[in-house]
């Protein structure tokens, strides 16, 4: 797991895309994230699983007569500590970086991606769940999406609003 986590970091800083985001991080207005506290418990709970992994994998070598399924316990719970530390690595880069005219989607450990205000046909509403956001379409493939439940997502909806006015109908998105 963690060399799929280096080769994709490798990659997605070695794309031409990522090299065009450096050069233009300097115009970015604001970026739209994680709120942090999310990132933070996630990081926290896969701690805590990977050091119950930890002590229930040591545990049975200084105990010989403990059962090995206290061992099978142990290795799950240290490879579910594991896979929360890389959702939570992978949250924290999670983000929508926006420029006056283009937005830098970085999503998990794949390289940013750049989307022109100019190419986005439409918004959606993203009602999928409890917090929910906008949609934006690149003809039939989702460009990016935001919830509420973001920073900066009442920023994008302002900057959306005032580059491309013809995505908002009078009642909401078109």
């Amino acid at each position: 797991m963690l060399a799929i986590a280096g080769a994709s970091a490798v990659l997605a800083r070695s794309s031409d895309v990522a090299a065009a985001w450096r050069d233009e991080r300097a115009s970015v207005l604001f970026v739209v994230t994680t709120q942090r506290w999310r990132r933070v418990m996630v990081r926290v709970g896969g701690c805590m699983m990977a050091i119950i992994g930890v002590i229930n994998l040591v545990g049975p070598i200084t105990r010989p007569e403990d059962s090995p399924a206290r061992r099978i316990v142990g290795l799950g719970a240290l490879l579910i500590g594991a896979a929360l530390l890389w959702l939570a690595h992978g949250m924290s880069r999670m983000r929508l970086e926006v420029a006056p005219k283009a937005v830098f989607v970085s999503r998990g450990f794949l390289p940013p991606t750049r989307v022109e205000l100019a190419d986005i046909t439409r918004l959606r509403p993203h009602v999928a769940h409890r917090y929910s956001g906008v949609l934006a379409k690149r003809g039939r493939r989702t460009a990016f999406t935001a919830t509420s439940a973001m920073t900066g997502y009442g920023q994008l909806l302002a900057h959306l609003k005032a580059e491309r006015p013809d995505l908002f109908a009078p009642g909401g998105f078109r």
